[in-house]
């Protein structure tokens, strides 16, 4: 998922360095969990993919007129994971080449539970991208709490190869267990907050609210309708996305369905 509007400003080091501060002294400040809580030995494999209305990223629509297909894989062991994440255009019209497979990103990350309920995150994320000039880098840290009822979370992104700037933003997300079949329902909704020095734009940016039904075919396979509207939340944040969206729109509802296998 791409960058939108990055600030090109030299913003200071303290961000990257306490990223990989993090990285390097966590698993040695905090103490290691319980036998029973640690993570598990076994690697893990997550597959899934969504095909959309519509790629919107950071209240941004990089597709126009036609259905996407993004596909994903991680891998998971001891809290570290490494994935790649794929965007297919059914029908892109916009740039010359008409490339349908227009962008490849990699994220790695680590994550670990700092004190019950609240886990922190740290990673990287390479975007490579067909129809920008330069590809994108983005170093990220975040933590997030699981309070009874949702759960918070917050992540800051420093973008540090091509477009340097920065993108922070908060979500709260509860997942509801349905009394059927083992369902279950993902609501959702964020805000971010854009530093874009090209664009003399520092300020919140957009919002978005999301839903998906979880709706389990195997022990180890779930398909996923799901829906979202994303929106500004500022009138510069309007005038930003109107400008960077595909379709020149600031307002976007967007949906589909995934499907999802873990091993």
């Amino acid at each position: 998922m791409r960058s939108v509007s990055t600030s090109r400003r030299q913003v200071s080091c303290p961000f990257i360095s306490a990223v990989f501060l993090m990285l390097v002294l966590l698993p040695h400040v905090v103490p290691s969990p319980a036998r029973g809580d640690a993570p598990q030995d076994r690697p893990t494999v997550n597959a899934s993919v969504d095909i959309l209305s519509q790629y919107i990223f950071r209240g941004v629509a990089l597709s126009s007129e036609s259905a996407v297909i993004q596909p994903s894989i991680t891998l998971g062991c001891k809290g570290f994971s490494l994935g790649i994440w794929g965007n297919f255009d059914t029908e892109e019209k916009i740039f010359s080449g008409n490339e349908r497979w227009n962008e490849t990103d990699f994220t790695l990350s680590y994550s670990r539970e700092i004190v019950p309920n609240l886990t922190g995150t740290v990673g990287i994320v390479y975007y490579s991208l067909v129809n920008a000039p330069e590809d994108s880098t983005e170093a990220f840290a975040g933590l997030s709490y699981a309070f009874p009822w949702f759960t918070v979370g917050i992540t800051g992104y420093r973008e540090f190869h091509n477009y340097p700037g920065w993108w922070m933003q908060i979500d709260v997300s509860r997942n509801f267990k349905l009394p059927c079949y083992g369902m279950s329902l993902d609501v959702g909704v964020s805000a971010g907050y854009l530093d874009s020095n090209p664009q003399n734009y520092a300020d919140f940016h957009s919002g978005q609210v999301s839903a998906a039904l979880n709706i389990p075919v195997h022990k180890s396979v779930a398909i996923s309708p799901k829906i979202g509207f994303a929106f500004p939340l500022t009138g510069d944040g309007r005038d930003n996305i109107k400008f960077n969206s595909w379709d020149g729109d600031a307002k976007h509802v967007f949906g589909g369905i995934r499907i999802a296998a873990s091993f």
